[in-house]
Parts: structure tokens; sequence; C-alpha cells
């Protein structure tokens, strides 16, 4: 390993499995960063072993000085923030977090090619994401450079978007696809891959497989600085205009609505309907809602959006650490959401039912029981971070509003059930909660 940044006295240990898969992004802000850390590797055939040593019983896990934090994106979003790829204000991060975004929509339609077991469905996912998912996925990437104008995603050098969609590019191992089609995502690809830092991991790092081998073998066959938090004061003597469009029900859209009430933010609620969806969708940035803009300025990806609206109102923790923390909740709430989605697309009955199953077996119980560790490990508060509501309780009461009773009993996981209860009976939260449109989801 290269010499650690100065200053920085941390140690490191990053554990995952002995594949690039979801560990590799953090390893390659390792790389770009110069920092020193420990790898630690192991095979698919120990894991049974290893297991209960991590928390959540998965990995990849981060440890710093000691301490476990596990959920890939939220040690990716810890490391990039400590290492200054953050994006330098929040807008900025606001635009990494765009990026991130799009990458995570490209790791969704790759795993559920990865995941599926029915040979002839898989082929149809593949095929799918070859004709129509990726190229899409590639063209917002490639709108998102042409608005920069700077060869880079955020900014004008190197950052986390640009390390985090070479990863997934690299992983999807979609480089043949560009073709052309996509100059300015092939040249930044490059800038990436070529990277001294970058190209002395690539040359050294163990080979072994990536996370999508399944998935590739699959499409032959088918043919903010360190602290990690930002201070509201700046925008006490201008504060933006907020202007949120999406459809007229809860879904994605919902958290930024609750991040808004709470904070006591005024701003514009648009809400669309499917009639007016064609005219709207040439106006926005990617073709698709939630949008937020700024003072004018419009940016995509419900995910990007409601964490810029946290930071941007105080909700994000105080400090690295438990910006961490509130990154780790939100990724199994990207988990939940992530199932929740499937199952509200699926439309033959019997899969549904299927889906239900499978969620009251298994997801239900694995997630919840996740965060009903996480609160369980800050005491009595009956919040996920310290003693302050933050996006982290916000986002699980978001999704407990969402799932019906036939999925989900709140008895059954008690401090969830709390956490949820002191999020809504907050009287900001409570007031809008007692005046918002009513929806069917």
């Amino acid at each position: 390993m290269s010499l650690g940044l100065v200053g920085n006295m941390s140690q490191y240990k990053l554990i995952y499995f002995d594949f690039r898969g979801r560990g590799e992004l953090s390893r390659l802000l390792f790389a770009l960063a110069g920092q020193e850390y420990e790898d630690v590797r192991f095979k698919r055939e120990d894991w049974p072993a290893e297991k209960d040593k991590y928390i959540f019983g998965r990995v990849p896990v981060l440890e710093v000085d000691g301490k476990q934090y596990g959920q890939s994106m939220a040690i990716a979003n810890f490391l990039a923030k400590r290492f200054g790829f953050h994006g330098s204000t929040e807008v900025e991060v606001l635009e990494v977090d765009q990026v991130l975004g799009i990458v995570g929509d490209i790791l969704a339609a790759m795993g559920r090619a990865f995941m599926e077991k029915d040979e002839g469905r898989k082929a149809e996912i593949v095929k799918e994401n070859t004709e129509t998912n990726i190229p899409r996925f590639l063209g917002f990437l490639e709108t998102v450079l042409k608005n920069n104008n700077t060869g880079y995603y955020v900014g004008d050098k190197l950052g986390y978007a640009d390390v985090a969609a070479f990863d997934i590019l690299f992983a999807a191992g979609v480089e043949q696809r560009f073709e052309g089609r996509f100059p300015l995502v092939k040249a930044n690809f490059e800038k990436v891959k070529t990277n001294e830092k970058i190209a002395q991991w690539l040359a050294k790092r163990p080979q072994t497989p990536i996370y999508a081998t399944a998935y590739r073998r699959s499409q032959n066959k088918a043919s903010r600085r360190e602290s990690g938090t930002y201070s509201t004061r700046a925008h006490i003597t201008i504060m933006p205009t907020y202007r949120f469009r999406y459809f007229d029900y809860k879904a994605v859209g919902e958290l930024s609505r609750l991040l808004f009430a709470l904070a006591g933010q005024e701003y514009e609620d648009v809400r669309i309907t499917y009639e007016t969806w064609p005219s709207e969708k040439p106006n926005t940035p990617l073709g698709q809602v939630p949008v937020l803009e700024i003072d004018g300025k419009p940016f995509s990806q419900s995910s990007a959006i409601s964490r810029y609206l946290a930071r941007t109102f105080g909700f994000y923790g105080n400090g690295d650490l438990e910006a961490l923390a509130v990154d780790q909740v939100l990724g199994v709430v990207q988990d939940v959401n992530t199932f929740m989605r499937d199952y509200h697309k699926e439309q033959d009955e019997a899969k549904k039912a299927e889906f239900l199953k499978e969620a009251k077996d298994v997801k239900i119980p694995l997630y919840f029981g996740m965060f009903e560790k996480l609160l369980k490990n800050n005491g009595s508060t009956g919040l996920f971070v310290g003693k302050k509501i933050s996006i982290a309780d916000v986002s699980l009461f978001d999704i407990c509003d969402k799932t019906t009773e036939a999925m989900l009993k709140m008895e059954d996981y008690p401090l969830v059930k709390k956490c949820c209860d002191n999020v809504a009976a907050n009287p900001k939260i409570k007031a809008w909660v007692e005046k918002r449109p009513v929806t069917a989801f």
C-alpha cells in the first residue's frame, strides 16, 4: 500500500470477498487518495465461518479505528468525503449524488440479471439491458458531462463521481458499447483509467473476477469535505428558492417533501399527472422525475435530492462518522425500496403473490432486523444517530408509511415502531401528514 494522507491518522481496514464487486469502489478511492489501509479478503467458501464477525452479517465492512460500519455506498461516501473527492459545496455534492443515482440504476439493472435464476428470463433481462437500459443510462451520463463541459462529471478535476462511474462501467464491460455514441463518457472513462494512482492500482490489484462475471456470461449467451457535514449558515442571508416536481403520489418523492416539512422550508410542490407528463418530460434534465430546482437550476435522482436537502437543513448527523452511520441506514432503506419497487411494478398476480410471500418470510425480517440492531446500538434514543431526528429516521418513517400491514407488522419490530412514532410526533411532520394530498402510494 502507498503512504497515507498527511494529517489523517485514522486506521482503516476494508473487509470484503476476494473479488471486486461492491468493495472495489472503496479500494479505488483508497488508491486515488494514496491512503494506507488493510485490504482484508476472503474466499466465498470461508464466508460461513466469517459471517458472525461483522455488522449485519454481510460485507463489505469498513473498520475505522476498530469500529465497524456496513453498506457499500455508505462506506464509499464516507471515504470520498474524508479524502476530499465528494464536492466542495452543497450543490457540488448534490451533483455528485446525481451521478451516483445513475450509477445505482446501472447496478440495479445488472443485479436483476445477475440474481435471476431462470435462464430464459435472465436472457430477456440481459437483452433489455443491452438494447435499452444501459444505453439510456449512458445517455444520462453523457448529458451530465455535456452540461458540465470540463471532461468531469462535477467541477474541473477527477473526483468521486468519475471514479464511481468508472467502477460500474468497468464492471459492466461497456467499453465496447461506447462506439462513438457516448464520446464524453468514453473520454471520462479514459481519464480515470489513466490517472497515475488509479493506473498503478489497476496494474497491481489481485486478478479476481468482477461482480458482473455472471452477467457478462449471460450477455454473451443473449448476444463534502473531510467533516462530512455542511453548514446551513451560508443560507441565512440568501435562501435559495426551491421547486420540487414529481408525480401526484408518494413513492420516491415523499422523502424530500417530508424533509422540507421537517425543516419548515417553503417550496413549490409541483405535482404531475400521467396526462401532463409527456409535456413535462422534455423539461427535465434526464427525462425523469423527481426534479429539484434550486434558484431555477434543475437536478435529478431522488436519493441525490433528499441527501442534499438533509445536509442543507442539518439532518445528516454531526461529523463524518455520524454521516457514515446515517448513510449506513440509507443503504438498508435503499435495499427495502428496491424490492418494494419490484413488488409494485409486477403485473402478474401469481408473481406478485410470490413477491409478497418472500417479503414477509425473508426480506422484511432481514432488513427490519438490521434496523432494530442499529437502533439498539444508539441506546434508548429511539433514533438512529445521536439525539436528533435525521434523514435516517425520516427515511424509515417514509418506508413504513408506504408498507402495507399485509407485508409488515410493526409490533414485531418495537424499536422501529418507536423511531417511527418519534418522527410522526414531530409537530412539523405531523402537520404535513395531516394536510398532504391523500394518494394511493
